[in-house]
C-alpha cells in the first residue's frame, strides 16, 4: 500500500507560479517535485519562504543579474532554486551524476510551447507508420 502523499505547502505553489509564470502548475508534477525535494532540503519550508522573499525584493532583476544574485546566496538556497528550476523545466532533480526523473511530458518547458510544438520525442503517427506506403497525394499537397 502506498503512503499518502505529503500535503503541498501553499508557499511552494506560490513560488512555483513566480518561477514558471504558470498560474496553475500541473498538480501531479507539483506533488512529485515537492515529495522529492523534502528529503533533499530538510528546511524546505523555511528555504522556500526565504527564496520567495528574495524574489520579491529583487523582482526587477532578470537574466545574468538575477543568476548572479542567486549564486551569491547561501548554498542551500541557491541549490533549492536550481532544484526547483530543474524539476519544473527539465523534470529531473538531484545529483547530476544520478538525477531523479520526476516527469517528462508535463514539464514546464513543454507547457510553454504546447500550442505550437509537440515534444520532440513524440511520433506524428501510429507505431511503425513509416513502414506503410504513403497515402495518395491530393492536389493541394
Amino acid at each position: 500500500m502506498l503512503a499518502p502523499a505529503p500535503a503541498i505547502a501553499e508557499n511552494f505553489l506560490a513560488i512555483t507560479r513566480v518561477l514558471t509564470g504558470i498560474p496553475l502548475p500541473d498538480p501531479q508534477l507539483a506533488q512529485r517535485l515537492y515529495a522529492v525535494l523534502q528529503p533533499l532540503f530538510p528546511q524546505l519550508e523555511q528555504q522556500i519562504t526565504r527564496l520567495s522573499e528574495l524574489l520579491a525584493q529583487h523582482a526587477d532583476l532578470r537574466g545574468d543579474a538575477f543568476h548572479t544574485l542567486i549564486e551569491q546566496q547561501p548554498q542551500p538556497l541557491s541549490d533549492l532554486y536550481e532544484a526547483l528550476m530543474s524539476g519544473w523545466y527539465l523534470g529531473v532533480v538531484g545529483n547530476p551524476a544520478r538525477p531523479t526523473c520526476i516527469a517528462f511530458e508535463n514539464i514546464v518547458s513543454y507547457q510553454l510551447v504546447r500550442d505550437s510544438l509537440a515534444p520532440t520525442s513524440y511520433c506524428p503517427g501510429e507505431p511503425n507508420f513509416w513502414t506503410l506506403p504513403p497515402g495518395r497525394e491530393s492536389a493541394h499537397v
